[in-house]
């Protein structure tokens, strides 16, 4: 599942993506995008994986976005703008999509294309002194209506406006107050805070986990929109399972459950 740029380890039931570009303020080449395709859509099937925690190398920068000296190259022409499209599109869905929870590390800067893969994670945890912020308005491009909508999707369209028309970085405690992370911790607390959130996550029972997430992603739709029996079906497979069993049992027998995830 690694390569040079992209760490992908599984251990203990956590799943670690890496962004390993620490020399480059761990921006995402295409190539990169690519990766992280095709682990987020290997993952999401992988018994092993119950919970899946993101970072960045180092820490001076979980993510700054895209490697904006491939645009001269990559996003030159209307040919290869779809193209370049297309992989990001596809690893963003595979990580949207993906029925497992995610946790996003985060220390030091977390810009652009960098706060978008921290927004698609459904919890952020941040070091004091991170830094959040998209800079378009700084580059002369164009912010596209999916992305505006993952902003606006965590926090107020008051404050998307101040962040896409100023551009600007925010600190930690901007970011804690606006909705865009859930925890702000030290930076010496960050590492055990993230680590003791994954584990019990990933200690859980897997088909509880999974309902939830699919069914609070159901509660956030237009009630038109919401496939019902899809998450009806996730709640009589939790009572269904020999996971059920184990929890009441354990309960009785006053002893931390052992769930299999069926």
């Amino acid at each position: 599942m690694s390569t040079e740029k992209i760490l992908a380890e599984v251990s203990g039931g956590i799943g670690r993506f890496i962004i390993n570009n620490a020399e480059r303020r761990n921006c995402m080449s295409l190539d990169m995008w690519g990766r992280m395709g095709d682990v987020f859509e290997a993952w999401a099937d992988d018994p092993k994986v119950r919970v899946i925690v993101v970072r960045g190398a180092g820490d001076k920068c979980f993510c700054a976005g895209n490697d904006i000296s491939e645009f001269a190259t990559l996003r030159s022409t209307p040919e290869n703008i779809a193209h370049y499209g297309s992989v990001t599109d596809r690893a963003y869905a595979a990580f949207n999509n993906i029925p497992k929870p995610t946790i996003a590390r985060i220390e030091g800067f977390c810009i652009g294309g960098g706060l978008e893969v921290a927004q698609l994670c459904d919890i952020q945890i941040a070091a004091e002194g991170a830094e959040f912020g998209v800079t378009p308005a700084k580059l002369g491009l164009g912010y596209k209506l999916e992305d505006v909508e993952l902003l606006t999707g965590n926090v107020s369209a008051k404050t998307a406006k101040e962040i896409l028309f100023t551009g600007r970085r925010f600190p930690a405690a901007d970011a804690l107050r606006w909705g865009l992370v859930n925890r702000v911790v030290a930076a010496d607390e960050l590492d055990a805070t993230v680590e003791a959130y994954a584990t019990e996550i990933a200690t859980n029972a897997p088909l509880s986990v999974k309902a939830a997430k699919v069914i609070i992603g159901e509660a956030v739709k237009e009630s038109a929109e919401q496939d019902h029996d899809a998450c009806q079906a996730l709640v009589d497979a939790c009572h269904a399972s020999e996971d059920y069993i184990e929890g009441q049992k354990a309960f009785g027998e006053k002893r931390p459950p052992q769930f299999k995830g069926r």
